[in-house]
């Protein structure tokens, strides 16, 4: 419920505007909404040649991840990888000075066939075209009146570009965009995760049984009987430096017995947990940064959502933006599959758990426990590899106002990707989800993700 008078951001085909509403006369839109509080952004009038194009699909995407069955963290994370992936992509022969992914990422070569040059080629067209064709693509699951929007939002973003430039150019940029998409969707067939959204729980997967050992709270988890993606392990990161856990492992023995660091670690996340009360800050914290599949972004989705709510505000141009976009599309996916090789390999076993069988067997944790192994946090991981990313290409000192989870209380304010990164990681301890060495050992391999995207991959031509 909205508590206070309300900023509510109303996103036309073409332009954001403001009105003033209270909860009396509030009424839901057909266009997407987003509220902030206590604070105005001003009117904006979009340009879809420049990186307004791809904060305005982000905002169509982002609804899509809540609406879409099927869009757990994994999957969202690797959707949004190769929507960008294919927008870089198909903006190249506009652009000499920025060079393909091909030969760089894992198993991605681009036939010279389309190597077309610079003539008669426009960027936003191709690019406007390849993001929905990938994602008409990707999200098979979202209900017909979301698709809609997408179909709306591609067919009148062409009709203005259509205006402004010959027949030639218009049809061989449009024609490319869809080709490129063709391209980067077989690519993605092939990396393990394909059309993952069918099934996110193993049913057939047995997880080992030792009193360390993971195990699903069925409380949190009545409706399946399987881990999340316990398989997903097996996917292809697109950086091969990322192919790894990185030798990171808990540093902390697992033990029964009160006076042992692990007992200690434990006990940690239920003190804190009574520290954790509806309307406080931490309770704030943990739900804000929740992300849960089914009714937000998100984990992966919300860390593109900072970056989407910077963009917003900096229009940049439409080449370095698919740059930026592509760059923190790698890092999430990569970081998710190095997470998810940590969880599976160690299988410890979650704060429930342990504090039920050996502290207080009537404790909860404020957040619903997820079905998968707690060593490391996904959370910590893939949001310190978008930190680490988004602080090299965007900035350090990057003013951010998060507005996206209105509904849980006023929007969050940063002064840095980092400092968005730090409270994600935390808000999980708050949540009493995740031990403490999770969340640290956690960020540090995210900073490893992210730092072999920075170091491998190279988007500008020598």
């Amino acid at each position: 419920m909205i508590k206070k008078t309300a900023l509510v951001l109303l996103l036309s085909s073409s332009l954001i505007y403001a009105q003033q509403i209270t909860p009396g006369n509030y009424q839901a839109r057909n266009e997407t909404e987003l509220v902030e509080f206590e604070f105005v952004l001003p009117p904006k009038a979009y340009d879809f040649n420049t990186s307004d194009l791809l904060v305005k699909w982000h905002v169509i995407m982002f609804d899509l991840l809540e609406q879409s069955t099927g869009y757990t963290p994994n999957v969202a994370g690797r959707s949004l990888a190769y929507v960008n992936l294919a927008a870089y992509e198909s903006m190249l022969p506009g652009h000499p000075e920025y060079q393909s992914l091909s030969g760089q990422i894992q198993e991605y070569k681009r036939p010279e066939d389309y190597d077309v040059g610079e003539e008669y080629f426009n960027d936003a067209t191709a690019v406007n075209n390849a993001i929905f064709s990938m994602v008409d693509k990707m999200f098979a699951t979202a209900p017909y009146v979301w698709m809609e929007k997408v179909w709306a939002f591609k067919d009148s973003v062409n009709g203005v570009l259509e205006s402004q430039l010959d027949l030639v150019t218009y049809q061989k940029s449009k024609n490319y965009g869809l080709a490129i998409a063709d391209l980067i969707y077989d690519y993605s067939k092939t990396d393990g995760g394909h059309q993952s959204y069918i099934r996110s729980y193993d049913m057939n997967y047995l997880l080992p049984a030792c009193e360390a050992c993971f195990e699903i709270h069925r409380q949190a988890d009545v409706e399946n009987t399987g881990p999340l993606h316990p398989q997903w392990i097996n996917n292809r990161t697109f950086v091969a430096e990322n192919n790894t856990d990185f030798g990171i492992k808990p540093k902390v023995t697992f033990s029964k017995y009160p006076e042992s660091p692990f007992y200690k670690m434990a006990n940690e996340v239920y003190e804190e947990s009574k520290t954790v009360n509806p309307g406080n800050k931490k309770y704030v914290i943990a739900n804000f940064w929740d992300d849960a599949a089914g009714f937000t972004y998100t984990a992966p989705g919300h860390s593109f959502a900072l970056l989407t709510m910077v963009m917003r505000n900096r229009t940049i141009s439409l080449a370095e933006a698919t740059e930026i976009y592509a760059r923190l599309g790698i890092a999430v996916n990569d970081a998710i599959i190095c997470s998810w090789k940590g969880k599976y390999k160690h299988n410890l076993i979650r704060p429930v758990a342990y504090i039920n069988r050996y502290i207080d067997s009537a404790w909860e944790p404020k957040l619903l426990t997820p079905p998968f192994p707690e060593f490391p946090s996904g959370h910590s991981v893939q949001s310190a590899a978008m930190a680490e990313v988004l602080t090299a290409t965007v900035g350090d000192n990057q003013e951010i106002t998060d507005y996206s989870k209105f509904w849980v209380g006023e929007p969050r304010k940063f002064n840095s990707f980092w400092e968005a990164a730090d409270e994600v990681s935390i808000s999980r301890l708050y949540g009493g989800i995740h031990y403490r060495d999770a969340l640290d050992q956690g960020q540090d391999m995210g900073r490893l993700v992210g730092k072999n995207v920075l170091e491998h991959l190279k988007f500008r031509a020598d």
